[in-house]
């Protein structure tokens, strides 16, 4: 085809016709013959010349491995925190990879049964409580308790470490939340006392009729908001906090809370902090204000020495 117009005295028009193919075709081969000969007409690999690696430095897998060891975060809340506190955009699987290489990745575990998933469409519409203990500090046989009240659609937690499980102590909690937060349309609990307690139950009908919501027995998965917090409460506060007391570890908790609410990326929330996805799903436009005025400007740093 190269070659006819040369002997054939056809023009580049009517060869092209007679082969089916374009004009700008026949002169690319033309020119790849010209200056190759007949290994130019050989199919050429269509690899890039040049390919853009997003190369991991050794200050980022130094920050992956200190994220993994120091936090205990997976690939996806790795890959939050570096985006939105350094500015380094890494994949999950790149991220995984790093781990996987110093063996500190996380082998999936397949689960015996499914549970569906639910997740409330605005803040407030519904919040989970639940009581967590006891636990014990160390050289302490004092039983301690932690009671929080969680938003089911943005994961913001009001909570307080409490003397024991009691209707008074859980009704300050749940106070606290409306006082902050706005009255939630519907409270959801297990079967413990102090949720299905006369005194708790009065103040539900006694506040615009807050709707009641009781799980059934042996079936925690209902909560799994609740439930992952306490799991968050147990792996990155109280197995990592040296915690001098209880007076000690109040002030400490409260920071952890105001910590998780307003700076921990949650990975159930696309990246978001609690409070974010709060104020971003709240309908009441006078209390999407009010949540923005509860957010302070001071560093996670500041705070805790605010709070000793």
């Amino acid at each position: 085809m190269i070659t006819m117009l040369e002997y054939s005295g056809k023009t580049v028009s009517d060869v092209c016709a007679e082969f089916g193919v374009s004009r700008e075709t026949w002169y690319k081969w033309k020119k790849r013959y010209d200056t190759y000969g007949l290994d130019g007409l050989k199919d050429l690999s269509r690899r890039p010349h040049h390919i853009k690696y997003v190369k991991v430095t050794a200050d980022v897998e130094k920050l992956i491995l200190e994220l993994r060891l120091n936090h205990r975060f997976g690939p996806r809340r790795i890959g939050f925190r570096l985006r939105k506190k350094y500015g380094v955009v890494l994949a999950a699987k790149t991220i995984y990879h790093v781990l996987k290489k110093h063996k500190l990745n996380v082998l999936s575990v397949k689960l015996k049964r499914k549970y569906k998933r639910f997740e409330k469409k605005h803040s407030n519409d519904m919040v989970q409580m639940d009581t967590k203990g006891p636990f014990y500090l160390r050289g302490s046989r004092e039983k301690q308790y932690l009671t929080h009240c969680i938003d089911d659609c943005s994961r913001k937690v009001v909570s307080e470490w409490v003397n024991r499980r009691s209707t008074e102590e859980s009704l300050m909690v749940l106070k606290k939340w409306i006082a902050e937060n706005g009255k939630p349309k519907k409270v959801m609990h297990d079967g413990g006392k102090q949720f299905v307690s006369r005194g708790f139950q009065k103040f539900l009908q006694d506040n615009d009729s807050i709707k009641d919501k009781q799980i059934p027995p042996g079936y925690p998965q209902a909560q799994g908001k609740v439930e992952a917090y306490n799991k968050i409460v147990i792996s990155e506060f109280l197995e990592v906090e040296e915690l001098k007391g209880k007076e000690d570890g109040k002030k400490k908790y409260e920071a952890f809370v105001w910590f998780y609410n307003n700076e921990r990326e949650h990975g159930g929330i696309g990246g978001m902090t609690p409070a974010e996805k709060f104020r971003k799903r709240l309908k009441q436009p006078g209390l999407q204000a009010k949540a923005r005025q509860k957010v302070s400007v001071m560093s996670v740093h500041q705070f805790v020495n605010h709070v000793r």
